[in-house]
């Protein structure tokens, strides 16, 4: 028998609504485009409304994402009794277990449907069990999917939908298929296999929502009944991006704190041999332009530059290694930004790129050294202009995250962006995609932020790569 299930009445359906009406069940009559015709008080109750509050109301309302046509909908649905989230008058949800049947009589000319909650019964006992479970899934700083047997989503936790860039009323009661459509299914977070048993305990997934990423630890299980038949399955997730990222800092500090070790025991001893290199090297150019011997006098060149690139490496070597005299003080981000705009402008100059400055009024102080922030900005800055080689626009915008109270410096270039298989790498020490970079700028930028409680953050989007340094500031 097909799907819904119908009944016969002997009566008119003004006769039969009023019936109902009364009933202490809880019930409530469709006609044929999910419009409601008759709900009994009980029913009505149980949302929070009164019962002319209802008049006109459709069941999309109350059962969201079920689509335009609920006939059809009524009709893909394969078993009697399932699963749903009721929304309430109050806007929370309520899980309900409903059964729809098409309403059969000869005084009836259009199709009606009447939807009964299952589950009425004890419900005052139920209710403290209800209300935990709703109040679970909005608050629960955790992503949680429950589906049924049919591998449909019953419910999503508040927290899901913001992980997986999806909206509550778009995918609930939908086919898991359907709500990772969009992902390839060997990328998709749950699979069907999940209601075979195949179960997982702290597995480590990653997942990228709108160019942003969250590393997610994943727990998923079945849920049967006392017979031991399986009714579904849940998903359990916690983003654990922070963590990752905090791990990822310690890692890189220990290999930059390694660096400055090496560094300050061989740094003098490579600088000794490279003077009197560098000076007998200059004796030899003044000889070999003296005598006009114009191809020696060039390979010396080419020599001392490079002599030079070797200093500047063990300069940075030397940086890493001293233990900065940090002097923090109360920094207005605004007066730095604009105390280094004039050397941002000459460098862009030299590659016809354009700055734009974005200035926000009344940013809060900071505690930071002054002198490292404009050494963090610049160097950021002096990367994206060279990125964009002749060109372009390098945009620098002062925001306040007043929520996790922070001040953000974002740095945009319109360079051709970072590919997504480097964008992890680029704060690894001694990781350069230039070709006279020594791979030590980030590392020491991300250094300096981190020891003053910041992040800088990195997206890129195929065209162009926005920088943005996050600093806490304190309440005064």
């Amino acid at each position: 028998m097909p799907y819904p299930y119908r009944i016969q009445i002997p009566l008119a359906m003004e006769q039969f609504a009023e019936v109902a009406a009364k009933s202490s069940s809880p019930v409530m009559m469709l006609d044929e485009s999910g419009k409601v015709v008759m709900v009994s008080d009980s029913f009505s109750g149980m949302l929070g409304y009164e019962r002319p509050e209802l008049d006109g109301v459709t069941v999309r309302d109350l059962l969201p994402n079920i689509g335009p046509d609920f006939a059809a909908w009524l009709g893909r649905l394969q078993r009697l009794y399932a699963t749903f989230s009721l929304r309430k008058r109050d806007g929370s949800y309520m899980p309900a277990e409903l059964s729809f049947f098409a309403l059969d009589s000869p005084y009836i000319d259009r199709p009606h449907y009447l939807m009964i909650l299952n589950n009425f019964a004890g419900m005052g006992h139920l209710n403290i069990v209800q209300q935990f479970s709703c109040t679970f899934m909005q608050d629960i700083n955790l992503g949680v999917l429950l589906m049924n047997a049919d591998f449909c989503l019953v419910d999503i936790s508040d927290m899901a939908c913001k992980i997986l860039g999806m909206k509550r009323e778009e995918i609930i009661n939908r086919p898991m298929e359907e709500v990772f459509a969009a992902v390839p299914q060997e990328y998709q977070l749950v699979q069907r296999t999940i209601l075979d048993g195949l179960t997982v305990r702290n597995h480590a997934v990653s997942w990228t929502n709108n160019q942003e990423r969250y590393e997610l630890l994943m727990d998923s299980n079945l849920l049967k009944d006392e017979k031991g038949e399986v009714i579904g399955a849940y998903v359990i997730f916690k983003d654990v991006t922070n963590l990752r990222s905090l791990e990822e800092q310690v890692q890189r500090s220990d290999r930059l704190a390694m660096i400055g070790q090496i560094a300050a025991g061989t740094a003098h001893e490579i600088r000794n041999p490279l003077t009197s290199i560098r000076g007998f090297l200059q004796v030899f150019k003044r000889l070999f332009e003296e005598k006009g011997f114009a191809r020696e006098y060039a390979y010396t060149e080419i020599m001392l530059g490079e002599i030079d690139r070797i200093n500047e490496l063990v300069n940075e070597f030397l940086l890493l290694s001293k233990p900065r005299n940090s002097v923090l003080s109360k920094v207005n981000v605004s007066e730095v930004i604009r105390q280094i705009l004039p050397i941002i402008n000459n460098e862009a100059i030299l590659h016809d790129v354009v700055v734009r400055y974005e200035a926000a009024r009344n940013l809060p102080p900071i505690i930071a050294d002054a002198e490292l922030i404009k050494q963090v900005c610049l160097n950021i800055c002096k990367n994206g202009i060279e990125a964009m080689g002749e060109g372009g626009v390098l945009t620098i915008a002062e925001k306040v995250d007043e929520e996790e109270q922070r001040v953000l410096i974002e740095i945009r270039d319109t360079g051709p962006g970072i590919p997504a298989f480097l964008i992890d790498k680029i704060f690894d020490p001694f990781f350069t995609t230039k070709e006279n970079g020594t791979g030590l700028g980030l590392s020491i930028c991300q250094r300096i932020i981190h020891d003053i409680g910041g992040v800088i953050r990195v997206s890129s989007k195929g065209y162009g790569t926005t920088f943005t340094i996050c600093i806490p500031y304190p309440k005064w």
